[in-house]
């Protein structure tokens, strides 16, 4: 029998939610614009060292597309059209906290993700709807795909066609995906008031320090530099 290779992760998925933390506070306490993008590069970075360059290349992309709305389209649109356009660049504020969220689901399984917020204390209710609810998002993802794969055998053209397949079988198929996930959950025993315990072991690292220090620094220097630096 053959078996996956998982490779590890690079952090513990408890110092991932605190340095996404982090990114929200230098976000959204409007730190100088080279804060900002000092969490952008941070971020950019662990995805390298994580090996999701597919997903790397995505956000990378959107987020020089936005730049060039921002600094090339804009001044060129006239009045009406470029305030339509303008609602899009504030996706420039926000990004990195975007980067964060897509790094720590990318990048952490369900059951890291459990394992963490049993070591965190979180409530048991708390850590059983987030399960189910990551499980679920990805069942939804393959049957769209299965979907799509029978209408393209029987040749299905048309919107309205199209529409009644996907979402007639979508809704019949969302309640029971989320009936059999709870079920499996149950079996599995998420419901035990005892301790659980993971066959992922988690853990921090000497890199939990430093990436954790480096966002640290990022948030008290934006903070600090506020109406210093533009």
């Amino acid at each position: 029998m053959r078996t996956k290779n998982i490779y590890p992760s690079f952090l513990d998925p408890r110092t991932k939610i605190l340095i996404w933390l982090l990114a929200n506070v230098v976000v959204f306490t409007w730190s100088p614009a080279v804060f900002q993008l000092g969490v952008m590069v941070a971020y950019l970075i662990l995805f390298l060292v994580e090996r999701k360059g597919t997903m790397l290349g995505g956000l990378l992309a959107t987020y020089l597309a936005i730049l060039a709305i921002q600094y090339w389209l804009l001044p060129l649109l006239p009045g009406s059209l470029a305030t339509v356009f303008a609602t899009v660049t504030y996706f420039i504020l926000v990004f990195p906290c975007i980067a964060g969220g897509a790094y720590l689901i990318a990048t952490t399984s369900v059951s890291q993700f459990i394992a963490a917020l049993e070591g965190m204390g979180a409530p048991r209710s708390f850590s059983i709807t987030l399960a189910v609810t990551l499980r679920f998002l990805p069942a939804l993802r393959q049957d769209l795909r299965h979907i799509r794969d029978a209408m393209a055998l029987r040749n299905i053209r048309g919107f309205e066609e199209k529409l009644e397949c996907i979402y007639v079988p979508m809704l019949m198929g969302a309640a029971q995906t989320a009936e059999e996930l709870s079920e499996s959950a149950t079996a599995r025993g998420i419901e035990s008031p005892g301790k659980m315990s993971s066959w992922r072991p988690i853990g921090f690292h000497i890199q939990d320090v430093v990436v954790t220090l480096l966002f640290l620094a990022l948030c008290v220097g934006g903070i600090c530099c506020k109406g210093v630096l533009p």
